[in-house]
């Protein structure tokens, strides 16, 4: 097959996938094999060939012709990787400022520097070669190499290396023909499996991360290769449309090998340079440029300073230069290497797990931008190197700087003009007030909601509050008998329960309320809770079950029972943004005099624990610390980091485990023994039946229905054929 068939057919697969995956939407997975072998079969061959090929290449020339090697190829790689990054960083002006929301996440940074150490550090070789840790084994590789350079006897196993990497070569040339059906494949998949909504929410990053991919290749290389060879634009663009059409197409830049020896096979006759010598260093270059040039990977940093932006945790210039450090041993290795660092980083670093999730969304698009830049790069890299060696570079030094000075200047300048044109939201901004319970909940059972809080006051002085026997409390059989399931929610506890922006009582545990209303088949009333008076509310049966995010500990298992705990949150503080300096440091807080910190019911006995200098206002009103009546507010993680989401004017103060944990469950009478066994059993029901994740999702993560229906596609929303 001639290659200009090839490139038809790449790209007729390429437009077929497309039409196929629009057309059937997800009915595309039965196609998700085919691609799958077809890239697998290419990553078969892609480690054995980056470790025999860098071993033979070393191994073949002198310790003078590798020092030499080094010392040419040190300046071009420090270049390569130092475009990745300019262009990285200026694209980081298009992101706009995070919100401040929470400070003082503790980094084991120990424990973050030994398990990046792991992945460019050759422990285990095995476990490299099993687990596709590319830099690992190139390291490795490099190694042993340089210990076959200085053996005196080393031409059988030269030999041998020889035979396997003609082999490889062989396989993938015959892979690359075969290239048009796995590129159908995952083209059809992707196309048919992409979530259109989170690319719209991510546009930003992914129309960023588009353009600059472009501009990389098709601009800013292109002038270096014309600058410093003798290569010509139309060369340069033929040559880079032969290496990189078919590792676009796939997203696998090992498909790419037997193109960049063919070509530079070419360039090496064509300069009339020593067919034997210039295969051995073109035999370590080529591997070498292939681990550590693929400048595409280094992308994974846009993206982290992305979500910084986008789930509001943004850096301090010293957790960015980290991060900036660590990520280029991150970024070596193959492309789908980019996959493990990213997960490496949305760990180590706190973020949601909600991020990798659109990692992986939008990876089905950036994947093959990032090997675009990642092969271009390579190349570019291999045929400097090579041209430096052999003394064929033309440098012309006032073309270079005027060019990359006027490309980067119009770079500089669109990103302004896309910053200030177009306006970008986060994750979060008016996310929970526009929740819905008709969204979480299918046909609410009738209700009434009472939300006048002096109602207590009345019921309280009707009713004294009775003796406890001791003995069982008829709960249940009440609210069957009567009908009527009465639940006490405060509104205070967001997402638990809250007010949206439609005036509704709605949250996580008001669903759980509705749900449970409907399971006892109940009509259901909300009856406002007092927390100051919780135990009297409870032990007097204002309401038959608190469910707002009720805290249970020791002092409160004494007036009331509990369910089992459906969920635990770290105590933090709220303090306001301009005061957050002061409450920095742990120690320093505990001994200052005068401090007022609200503590709301149970978190009263935290903060005198924690804080024994300071007055505690035990008040659940947040007006206090909006009108500066307090200092400081205890709470718990989740309820503080969502109201920061929409007071930025305040921010979290989080002491790693310092001020411990709060446990959430559902109190009820003390003695309601047939309430308390039916509760337990029913919030077990709840989480196997899928209602706890699908709550969870709706109303903590903010994952909304719509997003969970299926893609949209031609056979379905427009044919109609499938359901």
């Amino acid at each position: 097959m001639r290659h200009i068939g090839l490139i038809f057919l790449v790209v007729a697969a390429i437009l077929i996938g497309v039409a196929t995956g629009l057309f059937l939407g997800p009915l595309t997975s039965f196609i998700k094999p085919v691609g799958d072998i077809f890239v697998m079969l290419l990553q078969m061959t892609t480690l054995p060939y980056i470790c025999f090929s860098i071993i033979h290449g070393l191994g073949s020339i002198t310790p003078e012709i590798a020092k030499k090697l080094l010392k040419k190829g040190g300046l071009f790689f420090v270049s390569i990787w130092a475009i990745g990054f300019v262009c990285i960083f200026i694209m980081t002006f298009l992101i706009p400022e995070p919100v401040l929301v929470t400070i003082g996440k503790s980094q084991e940074k120990d424990l973050f520097i030994q398990n990046f150490l792991s992945y460019v550090i050759p422990q285990n070789p095995i476990y490299d070669f099993v687990n596709n840790i590319v830099p690992a084994i190139a390291i490795f590789s490099l190694i042993v190499g340089m210990a076959v350079m200085h053996l005196k006897v080393k031409e059988p196993l030269l030999g041998l290396l020889e035979r396997a990497i003609s082999a490889i070569e062989t396989i993938l040339m015959w892979l690359a023909h075969m290239a048009p059906i796995g590129i159908f494949s995952l083209i059809a998949y992707a196309f048919g499996t992409v979530n259109f909504q989170d690319l719209y929410k991510l546009q930003l990053y992914v129309f960023a991360f588009i353009g600059a991919s472009l501009f990389i290749t098709l601009v800013i290389l292109p002038i270096l290769l014309r600058s410093l060879t003798s290569l010509h634009y139309q060369d340069i663009y033929r040559n880079f449309r032969k290496v990189c059409l078919l590792a676009f197409a796939t997203g696998v830049p090992s498909i790419a090998f037997p193109f960049i020896i063919r070509n530079m096979r070419k360039l090496g006759e064509k300069n009339h340079l020593p067919a034997e010598k210039f295969h051995n260093t073109s035999q370590t270059i080529i591997p070498l440029g292939y681990s550590f040039a693929q400048i595409g990977n280094c992308f994974v940093l846009f993206f982290i300073f992305f979500l910084s932006f986008y789930f509001r945790h943004p850096f301090i210039p010293s957790e960015k230069f980290l991060i900036s450090l660590i990520s280029i041993p991150l970024s070596f290795g193959a492309a789908p290497f980019p996959v493990s660092a990213i997960h490496f980083f949305i760990t180590q670093l706190g973020f949601p797990k909600q991020a990798l999730e659109l990692f992986t969304e939008t990876f089905a698009v950036t994947a093959h931008f990032q090997v675009l830049i990642s092969i271009a790069g390579v190349f570019t890299f291999i045929i400097l190197v090579l041209f430096s060696y052999y003394d064929l570079l033309q440098v012309r030094w006032k073309t270079l700087l005027w060019k990359l000075s006027a490309a980067f200047s119009s770079f500089i300048l669109l990103i302004i003009l896309a910053k200030y044109t177009f306006t970008f939201k986060d994750n979060y901004q008016n996310l929970y007030m526009k929740l819905r319970l008709t969204d979480a909940i299918f046909d609410p059972v009738p209700s009434i909601i009472y939300t006048n809080p002096d109602i207590w006051k009345t019921y309280s002085a009707e009713h004294p509050n009775p003796e406890v026997t001791g003995g069982p409390v008829q709960v249940l059989a009440s609210i069957l008998k009567t009908g009527v399931l009465r639940v006490g929610y405060n509104p205070y506890t967001i997402p638990y329960c809250y007010i949206n922006d439609e005036s509704e009582v709605v949250g996580y545990d008001i669903a759980y309320a509705y749900q449970l209303a409907r399971d006892l088949d109940c009509k259901l009333e909300l009856i406002p809770i007092s927390i100051g008076s919780l135990g009297d509310q409870i032990s007097s049966e204002f309401f038959d079950i608190g469910m707002s995010a009720l805290i249970m500990d020791e002092s409160r298992l004494r007036k009331m029972d509990f369910s089992n705990a459906y969920t635990e949150e770290d105590n933090i503080l709220v303090v306001p943004k301009r005061n957050k300096d002061q409450f920095l440091d742990y120690n320093k807080v505990t001994h200052m005099q005068g401090l007022k910190i609200g503590a709301p019911g149970a978190y009263a006995d935290v903060a005198k624990r924690h804080f024994p200098l300071a007055v505690i206002v035990a008040d659940d009103d947040l007006a206090l610390l909006q009108e500066g009546k307090i200092d400081a507010l205890l709470w718990s993680s989740t309820h503080a980091f969502i109201w920061c989401l929409n007071h930025p004017e305040y921010v979290i103060i989080q002491y790693s485990d310092i001020l411990g944990k709060k446990y959430f469950a559902y109190a009820i009478k003390q003695g309601a023994y047939q309430l308390h066994f039916f509760l337990n059993d029913w919030l077990y029901l709840k989480t196997q039946q899928g209602f706890e994740e699908k709550q969870k999702k709706y109303w903590i993560d903010g994952i909304t229905p719509e997003s969970e229906k299926p893609r949209w596609s031609i056979i379905r929303n427009v044919l109609h054929w499938v359901d």
